[in-house]
C-alpha cells in the first residue's frame, strides 16, 4: 500500500515572459507543478531553470537545482526509497 505524503503549496510570482514560456512547455494533462518537475529533472536543468526564471542567471539556477536535489533526496530518505 502506497501512502502519499501531503505536499504543501507555495505561491510564486513570475514575469509574464516566464509564465508564457512555462505555459508553452505545458503538455496536455500536466499541471504547472508537473511542468516544473519535468523540466528540472532534465539533463540541462540549470539552463531550463534560468529560462523559466526569466534569465536570473546560472548562479541562481544552480542554487535552485541544488536545493531541489536536496529536497528530493530528503523525501526519498523519509519515504524509505533510498
Amino acid at each position: 500500500m502506497h501512502t502519499h505524503m501531503y505536499m504543501g503549496t507555495t505561491t510564486i510570482s513570475l514575469r509574464d515572459e516566464a509564465y508564457d514560456q512555462l505555459a508553452e512547455a505545458k503538455r496536455d494533462g500536466e499541471s504547472f507543478s508537473d511542468v516544473v518537475l519535468r523540466l528540472t529533472e532534465s539533463a540541462d536543468t540549470e539552463e531550463k531553470i534560468a529560462e523559466l526564471a526569466g534569465g536570473l542567471g546560472t548562479e541562481m539556477a544552480e542554487a535552485v537545482a541544488e536545493s531541489s536535489e536536496e529536497v528530493r533526496e530528503s523525501l526519498e530518505m523519509k519515504s524509505g526509497r533510498e
